[in-house]
């Protein structure tokens, strides 16, 4: 506790030390100028410039130290924790010892129940006897083992759940009431409203080929879920004969693979992309 005080009076002399020059470098200051009232206003003329700002720029380093050392001073004197717990657990008064309690003495253990006695079996001469039944101790354990938990199936790849609900994802045009999917309207994919042709899936496929990727994974490009406004767009796609396998075959196609890589949306979009833009490159030359 010794150095504390002392560091406390060491900061407390200093403190009072640079509250003395503040009001020496303001008396310095103020023998060096005087204020002139010209009708207007307040200015300041100086007796002595270079007196003036030396004793300006002392006044500020002063104020800045003050400043400092009245946080310091602040940091010292605020109470810490653990000496406010040290002190709390020195001050409380000494508690009266327990006694021991006795040690209880163990559990007996339960004993084994003996398995009841057949009972006898019938005979011809005694038909009023009920019959006995013979439990089984095979089926007795097997009735009281906990049912298995099923294996969970391993997650399909998008590959696999392409190829899976192909059949699924065919959809019958011919059964569709409404007029606005038929061989009359435009088919093109994105601004179309007529049945979607191999043509239009593989002109769709090289322009928004985000779109693809998104159509046929049925997640953004960040792995995320789609919008219901996406959903319900890719359900009239659907409607007017656009298939994820047919997607996928184009896919496969421009990408040069066999089948698609387990990865995210988005790498297989970038790949997808630089496949259309060498192959348009080639094209183009």
């Amino acid at each position: 506790m010794q150095p504390v005080r002392f560091y406390i009076g060491v900061i407390g002399f200093f403190l009072a030390a640079l509250v003395a020059g503040v009001f020496y470098f303001l008396i310095g200051m103020e023998s060096a100028s005087y204020l002139v009232n010209d009708g207007v206003g307040y200015g300041m003329h100086y007796i002595d410039k270079p007196s003036y700002d030396s004793n300006l720029q002392g006044l500020i380093f002063t104020i800045s130290f003050l400043t400092a050392g009245g946080l310091l001073m602040f940091m010292v004197l605020m109470p810490d924790q653990q000496s406010e717990a040290a002190r709390a657990q020195r001050y409380d008064p000494p508690q009266p010892r327990r006694r021991q309690a006795a040690p209880q003495p163990p559990a007996p253990r339960p004993q084994p129940v003996a398995a009841p006695e057949p009972a006898p079996s019938v005979t011809d001469q005694d038909s009023s006897v009920s019959p006995t039944v013979e439990i089984d101790a095979d089926s007795l354990a097997e009735a009281a083992a906990p049912p298995e938990a099923p294996e969970p199936e391993p997650a399909m790849s998008v590959d696999e759940e392409v190829l899976s609900a192909e059949e699924a994802d065919e959809f019958d045009i011919e059964e569709v009431s409404d007029s606005r999917y038929d061989d009359t309207g435009d088919e093109d994919i994105v601004y179309g409203n007529g049945r979607v042709t191999d043509e239009s899936i593989w002109e769709f496929v090289q322009d928004y080929p985000d779109s693809a990727v998104k159509f046929l994974y049925r997640k953004t490009l960040d792995n995320k879920s789609l919008t219901p406004s996406e959903e319900d767009i890719y359900r009239r796609w659907e409607m007017r004969g656009m298939t994820r396998a047919k997607v996928r075959e184009f896919v496969l196609e421009t990408m040069g693979r066999k089948s698609l890589p387990d990865d995210f949306p988005h790498n297989i979009w970038r790949e997808l992309r630089d496949q259309i833009f060498e192959m348009k490159s080639r094209q183009a030359s």
